[in-house]
């Protein structure tokens, strides 16, 4: 079921409602999907997979600028895109988790970091890599987006003209449904989580009680795609740096 086809199920119970409009149909999809994603999970991160290595992106900085928008002009991948389907479609930083830089190397500078150093993948011990076998998180103060504005950090220290230096960790939301040709961002089983959304806001939005469909959506749904697909995927960041042996 496509974008359309919700809209073609939905369209006969919601009296009131237009396929787009001040009363759409479309922005309560898009709704859902941001309900799905607001949560920090691997299936939100962005991972460029022709960017970093499968590492985030690095966050270019500038000497003397402590404030940073996450948007592609201030990162290394040269857009944030998501493909669905084959195709590119953007997206935005919605919420930054954690910016960290390598420790492996010895040209710290003068940058600062908090906590103890970790491994940002488990690695072979015996392999011969001498970068990025650990990472340590940089101080920022970190903003989330906004409606009508980027999220972005602040350094609480300069931190000099960079291009390879910082990793930018982040959660996106999905590509915003400018028309019903925009495909959904979830899995075919989550397809009728978006309906159940739907339809429960067009209940409430009606006659302004609670019911099944917002309770089914809350109580089953959010948690399923917590369960299984927000957190799909091995984890990255143990709690402790692997002993290498000499």
């Amino acid at each position: 079921m496509s974008v359309t086809g919700i809209i073609d199920r939905v369209f006969p119970y919601a009296s009131g409602f237009g396929r787009t409009g001040t009363r759409s149909i479309l922005q309560l999809i898009e709704r859902a999907q941001d309900r799905l994603y607001a949560y920090d999970g691997q299936f939100m991160r962005f991972i460029d997979p022709t960017d970093n290595k499968g590492f985030p992106p690095y966050l270019q900085t500038t000497a003397g600028t402590y404030k940073y928008d996450i948007t592609a002009a201030n990162l290394s991948c040269s857009s944030l895109v998501k493909s669905i389907g084959g195709t590119d479609y953007a997206v935005r930083c919605r919420e930054v988790k954690k910016v960290f830089r390598d420790v492996s190397k010895s040209d710290y500078g003068n940058v600062q970091w908090i906590g103890k150093p970790y491994i940002f993948y488990n690695e072979n011990p015996y392999n011969v890599n001498t970068d990025r076998l650990q990472v340590a998180d940089i101080p920022v103060e970190a903003h989330p987006a906004l409606e009508n504005t980027s999220a972005y950090v602040i350094f609480p220290f300069d931190p000099g003209t960079t291009t390879d230096v910082y990793f930018c960790d982040f959660l996106i939301e999905p590509p915003r449904l400018d028309s019903e040709s925009i495909p959904l961002s979830v899995p075919l089983d989550y397809e009728e989580a978006i309906e159940d959304f739907v339809m429960g806001r067009i209940q409430r939005l009606s006659n302004g009680t609670p019911n099944d469909f917002e309770a089914r959506f809350q109580e089953y749904w959010i948690p399923k795609f917590r369960s299984e697909v927000a957190t799909s995927g091995a984890s990255y960041r143990p709690l402790s740096t692997q002993v290498r042996p000499c």
